[in-house]
């Protein structure tokens, strides 16, 4: 539509264009059109307006001096509107105007409806807008419009909840569900049907016909209008999402839609704690609780590694979560030093939005490894002249000798080292540096000045240059002290080292003692690692030389045996100790941290493990030559690691294997044993526990002339069912295995391995590495304290690692033969005689702990408990008894605390006192625990591999 002017009208404006202005808004540029004298302006199709003006371009000022009325010029006129059907109805006439005009229907000056009207007709328009939204009785709505952008005036429209014909409400959202309810004014008793929309589309339709109190007691239809949506639990609701619930079929929500709801994630699970270099919690796929959660650690955008939620935790099986297998260790590695002070997010698997509760959570240092980070420990140099005279009371007269060796080291690293000795808390020592002809010139000025300053520190100064051996001989022919131990000339020792191993001296009068150390980098301040070891053992130390730092021995017996073999120029210190085995009574481990090992390029066992690995294995064959014979020696699984094959061993197994039912099970052990021990002289008594499968009945009337079936009757009592079985069929059998009937051999020589280890007189007991199914660690030997009371070590670690190499655990634990507290009888090798010397099993344990009591007694019989790493057989862990819950035995519990509450107090010797007691072994613990632990004591004996004991004494 276009209006015409008086030319004379607009002789203020010059050019071809002026601004539009429709009720006071501007509207842009338009083009004016000059004809006859007149100017002719274009209207705009899609809006009304009352009234016009027109602006100069160049300053905005109006040209035609004052608006103008134009609506008459659109014969708008506004026909009836009204409500049906659920909708606002209505016509009007216009010309000038679009075939599609928007209508607007407003409540309060807000828009509650949005449509388009249609062209009839020549200029007549209808529209028909749906009705948004239910009401409720009390709040009817007051409907104005407006039309083509024009407010019409006029008394509203009202719209009632009863003009509407049916109410419905939406609760207040709930994770996970979406409830609310509906109901039919015109037909109370006739159920309706709601639709749940997201992003216009319509994601479920349920009918609203569940019973509700609340709409009963209202007096609303016949209360049974209720519904509910459950929202999926994909992830497609993990975050906070609108939605709408209307009437299904329309565009009518119900009261209080739409809103914005969120499923709960299909992951439940949490972060519990970062706890060594490990990030520990537990996950749970809660539509498929049987599918393990894969999860992943993330620093800032970086996923650092994943686990598999699959992992058993006893809180978890309390609290009914998936049998208790779903927590998690995700292994950080060395990379947690350098994650330091940032955030760590556990969270699914390559879902970035479902993270885990309890993160992020902040890397921090362990403070047992701060406190050697501070220099002096962080002691006031005020208190140290009280505290040394304090110690040198303490240790009485005793006085060590420090043997160092010195060839050509880094100035600083040589200052370092000597310092060192220069700050014990203990004066009680003598320092005697062998200068193996050092060319560089600064070694002889830097001793010779500490030679000055301080009268305890000697130095001694080769002719020629003889190597490590020769020089610590030569600094052993010059020691005075009681005690000689020796410090390489790249390392540190520990202020109170010192005073340690002195007031260890003194009250053990050991003649031999190790203790825990730090190893670092070249810079001797950084700490990559705390070796934290156990009490002496000699199968351990045969597997795997263990301890390097820090050694003392007697001077004495250093004496005798002939110092160093100068004949070695690698691996002498191994050894010095194995010769030293033959001469020794005990042998004492202070558990505290006394020596700092920096271990760089130049360092001899690191630059040349080759080497290493002949000089140390040509060590302990020689020792096992002149105290073993028949016993050989091969390399192990790894660098440093040794695998020992004792003579053969004569004499027929007894393998007891109790069941109830479960064929399956005992035919796979049977035929493993079958299958990997032909030849051997073994007899299996498998004990049948009152079984009454058809399948299991059959099969063990099949074993019958191959094996023997014994029945038990009564309740289950796994100590008396095995006393039976020896008592019965061992009286010609040298050795027992007791197996359980989950456990399946894979690998040819694993029983004459067993065999052979528990022929030998000194051990008593013999227990294998077992693994799950999926190849990780089920049991490598039993921690006694830990988790309160007692648990498998290294449990659900991995064993086998990239092209199947063995992984060898802390310290080489999972793969050397090495002394525990106990073993798991799942299986478990004994000779006969040490089964009856010490009664059997405890009949009173009837489901738990009866291995761990039968171990400690053994042990306190003075026989040595063995764990092997080479024997490795698959174990399905109470496979018969779990899905009745058989395997809880609180009374067990309780009764293995009582009786053997002392070594539980003390701590497991064969478990360093430093490493964690609960969720994680063999991490550093990272409560106040550390240092706090006794020195264990083994002996006395003259040959500490026969028979060796840990006496009960505790030693602050």
């Amino acid at each position: 539509m276009a209006l015409g002017f008086p030319a004379a009208a607009l002789r203020a404006c010059a050019g071809d264009e002026v601004g539009l202005l429709l009720d006071g808004a501007y509207r842009g540029r338009v083009r004016l059109r000059r004809k006859r004298g007149r100017v002719f302006v274009s209207l705009p199709t899609y809006t009304l307006a009352r009234e016009l003006d027109l602006l100069d371009p160049e300053n905005g000022r109006s040209i035609l001096g004052k608006s103008c009325f134009i609506l008459p010029c659109y014969a708008f006129g506004i026909g009836t509107v009204t409500f049906a059907d659920r909708a606002v109805v209505g016509g009007f006439s216009v010309s000038g105007l679009d075939d599609q005009v928007q209508v607007d229907c407003l409540e309060n000056g807000h828009v509650l409806m949005r449509g388009f009207a249609r062209r009839v007709v020549d200029a007549r328009y209808r529209f028909s807008l749906p009705f948004p939204r239910m009401l409720t009785q009390d709040r009817p709505a007051a409907c104005m419009f407006r039309i083509a952008g024009l407010p019409l005036d006029g008394p509203p429209l009202l719209v009632t909840m009863t003009m509407l014909g049916v109410r419905g409400h939406v609760d207040p959202s709930r994770a996970g569900e979406v409830a609310g309810w509906v109901c039919d004014l015109n037909a109370p008793e006739r159920r309706v049907a709601v639709d749940l929309v997201r992003d216009g589309v319509v994601v479920q339709t349920v009918m609203a016909d569940r019973p509700r109190a609340d709409l009963l007691a209202a007096g609303i239809g016949d209360g049974q209008g209720g519904f509910s949506f459950t929202l999926p639990r994909d992830g497609s609701f993990s975050e906070p999402t609108e939605i709408s619930v209307v009437l299904s079929g329309t565009a009518l929500n119900l009261v209080n839609s739409p809103l914005a709801v969120s499923a709960p994630p299909a992951v439940r699970g949490v972060f519990d704690r970062l706890h060594g270099m490990s990030a520990h919690g537990w996950a749970l796929n809660l539509t498929d609780p049987k599918r393990p959660v894969e999860v992943e650690a993330v620093c800032g955008e970086r996923v650092l590694a994943r686990a598999t939620a699959n992992l058993f935790r006893g809180d978890l099986l309390e609290a009914g979560l998936n049998d208790g297998f779903c927590a998690y260790k995700i292994d950080l590695g060395e990379q947690m030093l350098d994650l330091l002070g940032q955030e760590i997010v556990v969270r699914v698997a390559g879902r970035p939005g479902m993270v885990l509760e309890g993160a992020p959570r902040i890397a921090t240092q362990n403070p047992n490894l701060l406190r050697y980070l501070k220099p002096g420990r962080g002691l006031d140099p005020s208190v140290l002249p009280r505290l040394r005279r304090a110690l040198d009371r303490r240790v009485g007269a005793l006085v060590l000798s420090i043997i160092m060796p010195v060839h050509d080291t880094p100035q600083e690293w040589l200052v370092r080292a000597v310092e060192s000795v220069l700050a014990q808390w203990c004066g009680h020592w003598e320092l005697i540096c062998v200068d193996d002809r050092s060319t560089a010139p600064h070694v002889a000025a830097v001793l010779g000045a500490f030679a000055r300053r301080d009268r305890r520190i000697r130095v001694l100064a080769s002719q020629a240059n003889g190597g490590i051996a020769r020089a610590t001989n030569l600094g052993l022919r010059a020691a005075c002290g009681d005690y000689v131990t020796f410090l390489d000339h790249d390392d540190c020792l520990e202020p109170d080292a010192v005073y340690h191993l002195l007031k260890a001296a003194r009250d053990s009068d050991a003649d031999f003692i190790y203790s825990d150390e730090a190893t670092t980098d070249e810079n001797i301040d950084s700490i990559a690692e705390i070796k934290a070891r156990p009490a002496f053992s000699y199968d351990y130390y045969l597997s795997h030389p263990y301890f390097v730092h820090m050694l003392c021995i007697r001077r004495r017996i250093a004496y005798e045996i002939g110092g160093w073999d100068e004949g070695m120029a690698i691996s002498a210190d191994v050894d010095f100790v194995l010769r030293a085995l033959g001469r020794v009574e005990t042998i004492a481990h202070v558990p505290r941290v006394l020596y700092r090992w920096r271990t760089h390029g130049g360092s001899a066992g690191h630059s040349r493990q080759d080497a290493v690995m002949q000089a140390t294995r040509g060590a302990i064959q020689r020792h096992l030559d002149r105290h073993h014979p028949g016993a050989t020696v091969s390399d192990g699984a790894g660098f440093n690691q040794f695998r020992v094959d004792w003579p053969a061993a004569r004499g027929r197994i007894l393998i007891v294997i109790p069941t109830k039912n479960k064929a399956d099970l005992v035919r796979a052990a049977i035929e493993s044993i079958e299958r990997t021990a032909r030849g051997e002289d073994y007899r299996i008594v498998v004990v049948d526990h009152e079984s009454t499968d058809p399948e299991a009945i059959g099969y063990f009337a099949s074993l019958g002339g191959r094996h023997v079936v014994m029945p038990y009757r009564g309740d289950f009592n796994y100590s008396r069912i095995n006393n039976q079985a020896v008592r019965k069929y061992g009286g010609d059998a040298e050795f027992v295995l007791f197996l359980n009937n989950d456990v399946e051999a894979t690998s040819a020589g694993w029983l004459d391995r067993m065999r052979r280890l528990a022929n030998r007189p000194e051990v008593g007991v013999v227990g294998a590495l077992l693994l799950y199914p999926d190849r990780r660690v089920q049991h490598a030997g039993v921690i006694l304290g830990f988790n309160g009371s007692a648990d498998h070590a290294f449990k659900f670690g991995d064993v086998y690692g990239p092209g199947d190499a063995r992984v060898l655990g802390y310290n080489c634990s999972l793969t050397s033969v090495r002394d525990f507290s106990a073993v798991t009888a799942a299986c478990m090798m004994m000779r006969r005689a040490v089964f009856e010397q010490v009664g059997g099993f405890d009949e009173s344990f009837k489901i738990g702990f009866n291995d761990t009591d039968l171990c400690l007694r053994v042990r306190e019989a003075g026989f040595k408990v063995l764990y092997d790493g080479h024997t490795v057989l698959y174990h399905y862990e109470s496979a018969t008894r779990s899905v009745t819950k058989q395997v809880m035995h609180p009374e067990d519990t309780r009764r293995m605390l009582e009786r053997h509450a002392g070594i539980l107090r003390d701590g497991d010797p064969f478990y360093n006192p430093n490493l964690s007691v609960t969720v994680q072994d063999h991490v550093l613990r990272d409560d106040d625990g550390c240092g706090r632990g006794a020195v264990r004591v083994v002996g006395p004996t003259k040959q500490l591999w026969r028979n060796p004991a840990i006496e009960g004494r505790v030693i602050p």
